[in-house]
C-alpha cells in the first residue's frame, strides 16, 4: 500500500498568518525602538523585546531573534543601536590590527621606563589587542629560552 504525499506550496491561510505575524512585530517594535530613543534608554535586542511587551495588548511582545530576522525591523535597530555602532566599530578596529601584526622589537625594551606611561598606554588597547601583544611577547620569550638552551649545552661539549 502506497500513499502519496501531496505537498501544496500554496497555502493561503498560512501566508496570512505570516504577514499578519510580521505586521505586528513591526509595529511592536518599532513603538518600542521610539519608546526608548524619546526616553534615551540604550536600544538593545533585549530591551526592544521587553519594551514591546508595554505595547501588546496581549502582553506576550516579540523575540529578540524576531528583531533579528525581520528585515524592516533590524535596519531600524542598526540605525538606532549605539551598542550596535561600537559593535561594528569594534570589529573593524579588529580587523585592522589583524592585518597590521607589526612585530615589537623587545630587544629595546628597558627596565628603566617610565611603568606609568606603560601602563596608561596598555590600558587604552582592547582585550584583543592585549592578548595578541602577549603572544607575541610569549613566542619572543621562547625563541630566546631555545636559543639559550642550544646555547648552553655548546659551551659543555
Amino acid at each position: 500500500m502506497s500513499h502519496r504525499f501531496t505537498s501544496k506550496n500554496e497555502r493561503p491561510w498560512l501566508t496570512q498568518n505570516h504577514q499578519h505575524s510580521k505586521e505586528r512585530s513591526v509595529q511592536l517594535g518599532t513603538k518600542a525602538i521610539e519608546y526608548l530613543v524619546g526616553n534615551q534608554l540604550p536600544v538593545t535586542l533585549k530591551s526592544i523585546a521587553e519594551t514591546a511587551k508595554k505595547f501588546d495588548p496581549k502582553g506576550a511582545g516579540i523575540h529578540p531573534n524576531t528583531v533579528r530576522t525581520n528585515e524592516e525591523l533590524y535596519e531600524l535597530y542598526k540605525q538606532n543601536s549605539l551598542t550596535y555602532k561600537q559593535k561594528k566599530s569594534a570589529l573593524k578596529n579588529n580587523q585592522a590590527l589583524s592585518q597590521s601584526k607589526e612585530s615589537i622589537d623587545y630587544r629595546r625594551l628597558t627596565k628603566d621606563r617610565e611603568l606609568n606611561q606603560v601602563q596608561a598606554k596598555y590600558m587604552k588597547l582592547s582585550k584583543k589587542e592585549l592578548v595578541h601583544r602577549l603572544l607575541q611577547a610569549e613566542q619572543y620569550i621562547a625563541g630566546n629560552n631555545k636559543k639559550w638552551v642550544a646555547q648552553h649545552f655548546e659551551r659543555f661539549q
